[in-house]
């Protein structure tokens, strides 16, 4: 088993707890350009998404964060999709997309649901072992 600490990082999603969202939210799509002169080869580079959700209020809430890739940033797939939550609360939650990979695109989602969903604020993080730079084009 590999141990190493994620170096790099940089954040996919932010909603404060001052502009709390009760609506599905797509976060911005970026570009992911690995460094390429870091000595981390772009397949061994090991992501990692870093996730702090506040979940408060709601009737019979739901809320799931989840990562999702894209080849031509248009369409859209679950890479990593985190736990569903049901209850208000603070949840801390690691999503590891080892199994597919991160494709050239991410983006963070957050998937509201319920009678009345509830309100939420979080702080989305890709981390990494090696470098890399997110861009929007």
């Amino acid at each position: 088993m590999k141990c190493y600490p994620n170096r790099f990082g940089t954040k996919l999603l932010s909603i404060p707890s001052t502009a709390q969202v009760n609506v599905t939210t797509n976060g911005t799509a970026y570009r992911v350009f690995p460094d390429e002169n870091d000595g981390q080869s772009n397949a061994a580079q090991d992501y990692k998404v870093v996730a702090t959700m506040n979940v408060a209020g709601g009737t019979s809430p739901t809320a799931q964060l989840i990562l999702q890739g894209s080849v031509d940033g248009s369409t859209w797939m679950d890479i990593a999709p985190g736990a569903q939550r049901s209850a208000a609360g603070t949840y801390n939650e690691i999503l590891d997309p080892a199994n597919v990979g991160v494709l050239p695109w991410v983006r963070a989602r957050l998937v509201l649901g319920g009678t009345a969903p509830p309100n939420v604020d979080l702080t989305v993080e890709l981390v990494s072992t090696g470098g890399f730079q997110l861009a929007t084009s």
